[in-house]
């Protein structure tokens, strides 16, 4: 237990130091929803008749 407190304190830490960036999840969530949008506008598009 004494090893998780330590990891949760040192990413807390981390974390206070790093509040100006934007979090991983958010830019990986926005990158994720960025790419299904240009899937389905491609397929969308007819390449022809």
């Amino acid at each position: 237990m004494d090893i998780v407190s330590s990891a949760l304190v040192i990413a807390s830490e981390e974390a206070t130091v790093e509040a100006g960036q934007v979090s991983p999840y958010v830019f990986g969530a926005f990158a994720f929803v960025s790419l299904a949008v240009l899937l389905i506008v491609t397929l969308m598009i007819k390449v022809g008749d």
